[in-house]
């Protein structure tokens, strides 16, 4: 699984939407959207907040996808 579906399944569960996560985030809706969407990545300070926010480490966050990892 990439990382922007890991990210939006994870924003989903939590029952919020892009503009409430961006909100507490402090991004804009567009960056979330980039995110979901593999277009864009969060730098290391936004995936630690990310894995805070949905209770996961950062290992669960981003193990999955190859591409982030070699980025």
């Amino acid at each position: 699984m990439e990382l922007g579906e890991h990210l939006q399944k994870l924003r989903e569960q939590k029952n919020m939407s892009r503009e409430e996560l961006a909100q507490e985030m402090n991004v804009s809706r567009q960056a979330v959207y980039k995110w979901e969407n593999n277009k864009g990545y969060p730098d290391i300070e936004n995936l630690i907040k990310l894995s805070e926010l949905y209770e996961i480490t950062l290992d669960e966050l981003i193990k999955n996808d190859r591409t982030f990892q070699k980025k």
